[in-house]
């Protein structure tokens, strides 16, 4: 009998740590996935003023796409540069991307930054974002940013 209700009690406590694991980016990301943008940006708000990365991450991509925000990209860099600057690879590649291609860029002519770029795809990529790595590739492949070296590019 000890061991069942030893097994109970293990089950009731597995169940409620796997719950605390689902919460409000969870419900964020689902509202999103259910076109409700104006309920994710609601569940958003509050966490990305409390620092929390993946909420930075997401409402970075909403100003950049502009659903649930309007598109603004000065607002999704950063949103974006919070959240890469705490080591999360996915916005470590969207800050990449933003700056190879100027987008939001603090430059007064929304220039392009190649050498930013690298530097958020290369941190990105020695996480193993692959996106990334791919990015930085082409950046080497076609010497933006970097000196162009094909050896480099195909690792």
């Amino acid at each position: 009998m000890p061991a069942r209700i030893l097994g109970i009690a293990f089950a009731v406590l597995f169940s409620a740590f796997q719950t605390a694991f689902v919460g409000p980016i969870e419900d964020a990301l689902a509202a999103r996935a259910r076109g409700d943008h104006a309920a994710a940006l609601q569940i958003l708000r509050p966490l990305v003023e409390q620092g929390d990365a993946n909420a930075q991450l997401q409402i970075g991509s909403m100003y950049y796409s502009g659903y649930g925000a309007p598109q603004d990209y000065r607002e999704a860099l950063k949103w974006y540069r919070l959240a890469a600057e705490q080591g999360l690879a996915g916005a470590q590649l969207s800050l990449g991307f933003m700056y190879e291609r100027g987008e939001g860029v603090p430059q007064a002519d929304q220039q392009r930054n190649y050498q930013e770029a690298v530097k958020w795809y290369r941190l990105a990529a020695e996480q193993g974002r692959a996106g990334a790595s791919f990015a930085l590739g082409r950046m080497y492949a076609n010497g933006f940013g970097v000196h162009q070296s094909i050896e480099e590019a195909e690792k």
